[in-house]
C-alpha cells in the first residue's frame, strides 16, 4: 500500500512538474517575442501601465485572503478518502465565496478609477488610462468567477491539466497580442485580447472538469460546522499573509510609477517579465510537489517530513543560487540585444533585481512546505510586518535613491524578517525541531550569493553587453566559473549526493522517489 501511495506521489509530482516544463518553455519563447514586438510597437509608458494595472488589481485582491489555499488544504483529505460528496460540499462553498470576492473587486476597482491620475505620471489621456483599466479589471473579475473549478485540479495532484490549459492559453494571449500589436498598434484591441482568452480559459476548465469530476454535478450538501470552523481558522492564518504580500509585492510598482515615473516601470516591466518568466520555471518543482508534501506531512513522522525539507531546501537552493548568479551577468545583454539599449538600467538596478529574484525563489519553497502542512496560523504576524517595513523602508529610500531605494528597501525587509522567521515556523511548529542551524545558513547563503554575483560580474565585465555573441560568451563564462565553484563546494554533500541518486532511479523508472 505504501508503495502504491509512494509511486502514485511520483508519477503525479513528476507529470505536473514535465507538464510544466514543457509549457512554460513554448510560453516563454512566445512571451519573449511579444515583448519585443511591444517594445517596438508602444512607448514604454504603456508597460508601466500594464505593470501598473497589475499591482493595483493585486491589491484590490486582498479581499481573496488566501482562500484558495486554506480549501486547496481542506480538499486533501477529502480527495484521498474518496470523500466525494465532502468534496462537492467544499466546492460549493468555494464558489459561494469566491463569486463575493469577485464582486468586491468589481466595485473596488471602479471606485478606484478618480485616484488613478495622482499615481500615473504620463502624457497619455487620463480617460484612455481609466479603459485600459477597466479591461484589466474584469480580466481578473472574469477568473473570481468563472475559474473555482481550477482548486480540483491541485488538490487532487494532477496540477498537469490546469496548467497545461492555462499556459496555453497563456501563449494563445501572447500570440494574439502579437499580431495585434504589429498589425493596429493599438493598446485597445491589444488589452482586450486578454480578457477574450480569459473567458476562452475559463469555459475550457470548466467542461474538463465536469466531465473528470462528475460527481461534482450532484446537488452539494450543506457543508459540516467543523469543516467550515476549520477552513475559516486557516483562513484567518492566511489574511495576514495575504496582506503582507501583497504590500511587499504590488506596492514596488505603484512607488515606482509615482515616485519615479511610468517610463521607468515600464523599463522594470521588461525585467520582470525575465525574472517572472524563470520564477515560472524555477517555481515548478516546488509547486508540482506541494499536494504530495501535504499527503507526505499527514500521513509521516516529523523526522522524514524534516529530512524531506533539508534535502529538498539544499536542492532548490543549488538551483536558485546558479540561475541568479548567471542571471545578473546576462540579463542587462539580454535587455539591450533584443530590446535595446536605451531600455537598459544600470547595473547596479540589475544586481540589486537579481537578489531580489534569488530571495523571492527561497521565499516561494518556504510557502511550499507552509501550504502543504497548513502552517497559516503560525505565520499570521509574519507578512504584516514584513509589508509594513517593506513599505516604508522602500518609500523612504527611495526618496534619495530613486527606483534603487525601492527594491533596496524589499530586500532588506525580506532578509530581515522572512529568511529568519519563515524557517523558525516551518521548523517549530511543522517538524518540531530547532531552526538556528536553517536561519544561519539562510543569511550565509544569502551573503555567498551576492558575493558570487559581484565576482562573476567583474570577470565578464570586459565582455560587451550588446549583440548575441556577447550574450552568449557572457552566458557561458558565468555558467562555467559558478559551476566549478558550486560543484568544488558541494560535491560531497550527502543530499546533493541522494539527488544524484534519485536521478539514477528516475531513469531507470524506480518510482519510489518521493
Amino acid at each position: 500500500m505504501a508503495n502504491n501511495t509512494n509511486e502514485f506521489r511520483f508519477k503525479s509530482s513528476t507529470r505536473n512538474a514535465m507538464t510544466a516544463v514543457i509549457t512554460q518553455i513554448v510560453m516563454g519563447v512566445v512571451s519573449f517575442v511579444e515583448r519585443m514586438a511591444f517594445n517596438q510597437c508602444f512607448i514604454s509608458d504603456y508597460l508601466g501601465f500594464y505593470s501598473l494595472f497589475l499591482n493595483i488589481i493585486s491589491i484590490l485582491s486582498v479581499a481573496e485572503l488566501g482562500i484558495s489555499v486554506a480549501i486547496s488544504f481542506a480538499l486533501y483529505a477529502p480527495f484521498a478518502e474518496d470523500n466525494f460528496s465532502e468534496i462537492t460540499a467544499i466546492l460549493a462553498y468555494y464558489k459561494k465565496i469566491y463569486r463575493t470576492v469577485g464582486t468586491i473587486i468589481l466595485v473596488g476597482g471602479l471606485i478606484f478609477i478618480p485616484f488613478l491620475q495622482f499615481l500615473v505620471k504620463t502624457d497619455v489621456p487620463m480617460a484612455a488610462v481609466s479603459i485600459f483599466f477597466v479591461i484589466f479589471l474584469l480580466n481578473t473579475v472574469f477568473e473570481y468567477y468563472f475559474s473555482y473549478k481550477t482548486i480540483l485540479f491541485s488538490a487532487s495532484q494532477r496540477d498537469y491539466v490546469s496548467t497545461l490549459i492555462t499556459n496555453l492559453c497563456r501563449t494563445a494571449t501572447y500570440a494574439l497580442q502579437i499580431a495585434v500589436s504589429l498589425l493596429t498598434q493599438n493598446f485597445y484591441l491589444y488589452s482586450l485580447c486578454l480578457l477574450t482568452i480569459t473567458l476562452i480559459k475559463c469555459l475550457i476548465i470548466n467542461l474538463i472538469a465536469n466531465k473528470e469530476y462528475s460527481f461534482i454535478k450532484q446537488k452539494p450538501k450543506k457543508l459540516s460546522k467543523e469543516s467550515r470552523h476549520k477552513i475559516l481558522q486557516n483562513v484567518k492564518g492566511l489574511i495576514a499573509a495575504r496582506i503582507g504580500t501583497v504590500i511587499s509585492d504590488s506596492t514596488n510598482g505603484i512607488l515606482i510609477s509615482a515616485m519615479v515615473g511610468s517610463s521607468i516601470l515600464g523599463l522594470y516591466s521588461n525585467y520582470q517579465m525575465i525574472t517572472l518568466g524563470l520564477l515560472g520555471f524555477t517555481n515548478i518543482l516546488p509547486s508540482a510537489i506541494t499536494a504530495s508534501l501535504g499527503n507526505v506531512g499527514a500521513t509521516e513522522s516529523n523526522d522524514n517530513v524534516a529530512e524531506s525539507y533539508k534535502y529538498i531546501d539544499t536542492c532548490f537552493f543549488i538551483l536558485y543560487a546558479l540561475i541568479s548568479i548567471v542571471l545578473v551577468n546576462i540579463i542587462n545583454p539580454i535587455i539591450a540585444t533584443f530590446f535595446g539599449v536605451d531600455r537598459c538600467l544600470p547595473f547596479s538596478s540589475a544586481l540589486l533585481i537579481c537578489i531580489y529574484f534569488y530571495i523571492r525563489n527561497v521565499k516561494h519553497l518556504f510557502n511550499t512546505y507552509k501550504s502543504s502542512l497548513g502552517l497559516y496560523w503560525y505565520d499570521r504576524y509574519r507578512p504584516v510586518l514584513t509589508g509594513l517595513s517593506d513599505l516604508i523602508l522602500s518609500i523612504c529610500l527611495g526618496r534619495f535613491l530613486g527606483f534603487n531605494g525601492i527594491i533596496l528597501g524589499t530586500i532588506i525587509a525580506y532578509t530581515f524578517i522572512d529568511l529568519w522567521v519563515e524557517p523558525l515556523i516551518i521548523f517549530h511548529n511543522g517538524f518540531h525541531a530547532s531552526s538556528r542551524k536553517m536561519i544561519a545558513k539562510q543569511m550565509i547563503r544569502l551573503a555567498f550569493v551576492i558575493c558570487m554575483m559581484l565576482g562573476t560580474s567583474y570577470i565578464t565585465s570586459e565582455i560587451p553587453e550588446k549583440g548575441i555573441i556577447s550574450l552568449s560568451l557572457r552566458l557561458v563564462v558565468s555558467i562555467i566559473t559558478t559551476s566549478i565553484i558550486f560543484f568544488i563546494l558541494f560535491h560531497k554533500n550527502k543530499y546533493v549526493k541522494d539527488a544524484y541518486k534519485a536521478v539514477k532511479r528516475y531513469l531507470f523508472k524506480d518510482s519510489s522517489l518521493i
